[in-house]
């Protein structure tokens, strides 16, 4: 990335005559800032730490891998040495809930007392902003849904003709499923850029002018690696040039990087083009004779759905596949043929009305990027890919992703960005940084710390772990964990989350506590994760069933979580085409793909699911794994290793003394 100029912010305090760190005692230390400004304040050693080695970061221009577990205060520890460095840095995180936290909270108590002219500016995807321009056309041809969405419609149009930041989360009595948003919203598929007669007072070019003279930008891992994709094909970011990156909860950016150096192709998106075709050409009617066009965006419409057809197979109601085009049938070869045609044909049909029908230019520029992505999907000609296919709900689609994402961050990230600091409560497996290092190519130089959480979790919590107890394939597993599941929830008075592996397990489990459990039940699906979660915070005895999407990222601290029971380990699906690919490529260079990746990404997740239970200094509870391999396998040392680091009992009983000694 270019270097600034001159530094992006000037420190309240001089600091450089202090060498490695120690300046951050001035604000961390028993009579630092921090203590003299915050009251109740804690000095901790591990934030401390945390931030010396986030400042080194900063001066030495070295990498930095930093586990903080629960409490550190990690969020501070690497805001304030961003604050002093002087540098650019851009912040990124996870989730929404960290964004918000250090936006609403942190940011005006730090610009408050350590840098009264800080400048923070958040930016989110695109698909969270208003587009003028989409919206005046939706008002001259609003496409309702429901009779809900038009009894809402008023009142949104006066939202937006008066909002100055045109951001969706600044509504939050529009619900979270009004459809006509994505026709309003500022996708990068419709975006006209400087052409746009709307680019003047367009918000996302506002907030944009405002991200460039910023000292701190806040994003998140989407945004920050859809940007980083663009920079990379030589088009212009939406994030400001930085000289430094933070990553906060950063055992995601695997799974995210790949998401967005890989490619999509999908029914859905052929839908969404030919409807916005068809759209754009009624709007224009009586203009010119768009019949040509009209033509083409019918023959997207057939084809869309002989694509999805042509992937589905008897039997498959959903999930994830390898994708071989030679195994595909001719069938589906001839619909690729015919889709390459038309997609290859709209450009130049369009190019006499673009000054007639603007979006036309849009949809143009969109069929090319999606003939590009077919033609790549289809031919394989990049070994670096694993090529699969889907099928959800949404439609069909055909993906590639890369194998191995570390020779992607090398080349344009850590080369790049003089300081890159990676944080977490969950980077390291058994107290060892090597897998991520290794998956994430961080450079020899990187340096790692690894701080203990400021909890006292051998006071706090106490793990349970079955002596005997079936496998987790054996048929009585489910029914042997959900009689003892329900003693544990009995003891705590509900207050549990549970954690499973599979919906299978998951509705199993539910259908035997429906007529063994008093408390209330609350199961994933059955709403929103949003209100699941605060129905759950709401009522204090109930007892939430979850999957994968509740092991990470939710927060609930206090009396109405005392409990947290995984069913078994959470080792990923082996035949899951990008797993299969990245464990047969460890094997091929005479590794041991389950020791070298399949066990550390479980430790990794298990450590995420147990840290839900104790969220504060007040909290305590049970952690409940009814998966005994870890006492059984050798690798089960791994997963114990990366428990908090409080007792492991194997017997109901001594649930009971521990929760009576409160």
């Amino acid at each position: 990335m270019k270097q600034p100029q001159s530094p992006a912010a000037t420190p309240e305090k001089d600091l450089s005559p202090l060498p490695n760190g120690l300046a951050m005692d001035k604000y961390f230390g028993p009579e630092g800032i921090l203590a003299s400004k915050v009251e109740g304040f804690e000095p901790r050693p591990g934030q401390l730490d945390m931030a010396r080695a986030v400042f080194q970061s900063f001066r030495q221009a070295r990498p930095l891998m930093a586990e903080a577990g629960t409490g550190t205060g990690k969020t501070w520890a690497y805001l304030v040495p961003a604050i002093l460095s002087g540098k650019k840095v851009v912040v990124s995180t996870g989730t929404k809930t960290l964004q918000d936290q250090i936006l609403d909270h942190d940011i005006p108590f730090l610009r408050q007392n350590i840098d009264s002219k800080l400048k923070v500016v958040c930016l989110k995807g695109r698909r969270n902003y208003l587009c003028r321009r989409r919206f005046l056309e939706f008002c001259y041809q609003p496409g309702m849904f429901n009779s809900e969405e038009t009894r809402l419609l008023r009142r949104f149009q006066k939202w937006a003709v008066t909002s100055s930041s045109g951001q969706r989360s600044d509504i939050p009595w529009l619900p979270d499923n009004f459809r006509a948003w994505n026709d309003v919203c500022s996708s990068s598929e419709y975006c006209l850029g400087r052409q746009c007669p709307e680019f003047s007072r367009c918000h996302l070019t506002r907030l944009r002018n405002q991200a460039a003279h910023a000292d701190i930008v806040v994003v998140n891992h989407h945004l920050f690696f859809a940007d980083m994709a663009l920079r990379c094909k030589g088009l212009d970011g939406v994030i400001p040039e930085y000289d430094a990156v933070v990553f906060d909860e950063a055992h995601q950016l695997e799974d995210v990087a790949g998401e967005y150096f890989g490619i999509h192709f999908s029914s859905f998106a052929l839908t969404r083009l030919s409807r916005d075709i068809a759209r754009t050409c009624a709007a224009a009617a009586g203009k010119t004779d768009f019949g040509a066009v009209q033509s083409v965006g019918r023959q997207l419409e057939v084809l869309s759905r002989l694509f999805a057809m042509g992937l589905t197979r008897p039997g498959q109601t959903g999930g994830r596949f390898p994708f071989d085009p030679r195994k595909a049938g001719e069938d589906f070869s001839s619909t690729c043929a015919q889709l390459l045609h038309a997609l290859g044909e709209l450009p130049a049909m369009v190019k006499p009305f673009e000054e007639k029908a603007e979006n036309l230019a849009c949809a143009a520029r969109r069929a090319a990027e999606l003939s590009l992505a077919l033609s790549a999907l289809i031919e394989q000609k990049d070994p670096s890919f694993v090529y699969w296919q889907e099928i959800t709900p949404q439609g069909t689609s055909l993906n590639a992703t890369p194998v191995e994402i570390a020779p992607i961050l090398s080349e344009h990230l850590f080369a790049p960005v003089s300081s890159v600091v990676m944080t977490s409560a969950t980077l390291s497996v058994a107290g060892a940084f090597d897998f991520v290092r290794k998956g994430l190519g961080v450079p020899p130089q990187g340096r790692e710390v690894l701080v203990p959480s400021s909890f006292r979790y051998d006071r706090q919590a106490i793990a349970y772990i079955p002596l005997r107890f079936p496998a987790p394939n054996e048929s009585s597993f489910c029914a042997e964990m959900a009689e003892q599941a329900a003693q544990i929830i009995e003891k705590t008075h509900g207050r549990t989350l549970l954690l499973f592996t599979s919906y299978k397990n998951m509705h199993e489990v539910h259908k035997i506590f429906e007529s063994r459990l008093s408390f209330p039940l609350l199961v994933q699906g059955q709403k929103t994760k949003r209100a699941l979660l605060q129905e759950f915070k709401d009522r204090v005895e109930s007892v939430l069933l979850a999957t994968s999407s509740f092991w990470q990222g939710i927060d609930v601290p206090g009396e109405a979580l005392s409990c947290v029971i995984i069913d078994k380990l959470p080792f990923e699906v082996p035949d899951d085409p990008v797993t299969a690919s990245r464990l047969e490529r460890i094997a091929s260079r005479g590794g041991n793909s389950f020791y070298d990746y399949q066990v550390p990404r479980a430790a990794i997740q298990l450590k995420q699911g147990v840290g839900r239970l104790i969220r504060s200094s007040a909290d305590r509870g049970v952690i409940a794994v009814f998966d005994n391999r870890m006492l059984t396998k050798s690798y089960g040392k791994v997963f114990v290793k990366s428990l908090p680091p409080c007792r492991v009992v194997h017997s109901l009983g001594e649930i009971d003394a521990f929760l009576s000694s409160f």
